[in-house]
């Protein structure tokens, strides 16, 4: 299988928050091109465990490819950060010194036509990460072309941040009554048509926002990632940490929440940690990222 092709972001700043040490167990609970977990490994090595977790069988099929020396220190599992705590249980891993949560979509995972998450080539319009991604086998299509004009507009706005949601709401239910929407640039043109041609001027693509609603709601995100912090917490030991990346304000408000209110934890980063200037030349895509730590009481 090829190599990944994916970059992933703040990889020091995360080693640096979880304390990643010689002997520690850690848990990766998106493994996506499985860089954080190589650097794990590394930092933990000679004796250090990980448990990596995707609910894309081809990210754990490259991981496993590039690490087959690891093979006793590592173990990678098809499965939804969901359910992280049940998962780390079965197989006997925990306490940990550490969880991270990467909740960017990697390159490869954009490249993948079949997945349709992107809104520049053509492709299904399904945007599961994965088999293990929801349990009714909900995908984009479905939803642009069976949904009700009230719950398309309520998802653009709420997950999208869509303020066009009316009226590509509108366009959808119009256009899907000529034909079934079933490809990635149907989509987009549907989009493109509903908006006006000074759409944001022009800093984000007109389908950007609908396309990051249709997969948080195909993939359950917001529910997930609550559920995924609330794992992390009951599996790490005292003093063990917790480090999550974000890459929209839905995501980051949700950690910031969780990592307030939980009397458990207690919050390292005061503000979010960016990107350096250095790592946005080389990828532009970090832009948006945000990493928080907390560390377990």
């Amino acid at each position: 299988m090829p190599s990944s092709i994916h970059q992933a972001v703040l990889v020091e700043e995360t080693m640096l928050v979880l304390n990643v040490r010689p002997g520690g167990w850690y848990v990766d609970g998106t493994l996506g091109g499985a860089t954080h977990t190589q650097e794990l490994l590394r930092r933990s090595a000679p004796t250090g465990r990980v448990l990596s977790l995707d609910v894309d069988p081809k990210a754990l099929e490259r991981a496993q490819d590039h690490l087959t020396s690891e093979s006793e220190r590592w173990s990678g599992v098809e499965g939804n950060f969901r359910q992280m705590a049940e998962l780390a249980h079965a197989r006997k891993f925990f306490p940990v010194d550490g969880v991270l949560l990467d909740l960017g979509f990697s390159s490869d995972e954009l490249a993948d036509r079949q997945k349709g998450l992107s809104f520049l080539e053509n492709g299904s319009l399904d945007m599961r990460f994965g088999p293990k991604a929801n349990e009714d086998g909900l995908t984009a299509a479905d939803i642009v072309n069976s949904w009700p004009h009230n719950d398309l507009e309520k998802m653009l706005r709420n997950f999208g941040e869509e303020r066009y949601a009316g009226r590509i709401a509108s366009a959808i239910i119009e256009a899907r009554q000529v034909s079934r929407i079933v490809g990635t640039l149907d989509l987009t043109a549907v989009v493109k048509k509903a908006v006006p041609a000074s759409y944001e001027h022009g800093r984000i693509h007109p389908a950007t926002r609908t396309f990051q609603a249709l997969r948080i709601a195909v993939n359950d995100e917001l529910e997930a990632l609550k559920q995924a912090i609330d794992g992390a917490r009951e599996i790490l030991k005292p003093g063990g940490r917790i480090a999550i990346i974000s890459f929209h304000s839905l995501e980051d408000r949700i950690v910031k929440h969780a990592f307030r209110s939980a009397e458990d934890l207690e919050i390292i980063t005061k503000k979010p940690m960016t990107p350096s200037l250095q790592e946005l030349i080389h990828n532009p895509r970090a832009r948006s990222a945000k990493l928080r730590a907390a560390t377990k009481k």
